[in-house]
């Protein structure tokens, strides 16, 4: 078979080579969350009490992230769960039990 016969698309794919992907494109990103966890005890706490305000939007970042950094997404919900607390409503009705 020479070019001439070979379909044009078949040529372009053999001919195209990869780009690279960097290996951080799947990663979420918890920035997001993190700011969550700050800004909202502030703002409800500041009315009472600024110094606790201001401490909260520090330590609570702080300890969440030490919770959740290399671990998998929803390991506070199944901590949660183990602990007793009712987390009826946040799993999914056929999700029955969590295994230990």
């Amino acid at each position: 078979m020479t070019t001439r016969d070979t379909p044009q698309h078949e040529t372009a794919a053999a001919d195209m080579t990869l780009r690279p992907t960097p290996r951080h494109i799947d990663r979420s990103s918890r920035v997001i969350e993190y700011l969550l966890i700050a800004l909202v005890p502030f703002v409800f706490v500041r009315p009472f009490h600024e110094l606790a305000g201001l401490a909260l939007m520090g330590a609570l970042p702080l300890l969440y992230a030490r919770l959740t950094v290399g671990r998998p997404e929803g390991h506070l919900l199944h901590w949660a769960y183990r602990l007793g607390v009712p987390v009826r409503g946040l799993l999914p009705r056929r999700v029955r039990r969590i295994e230990r």
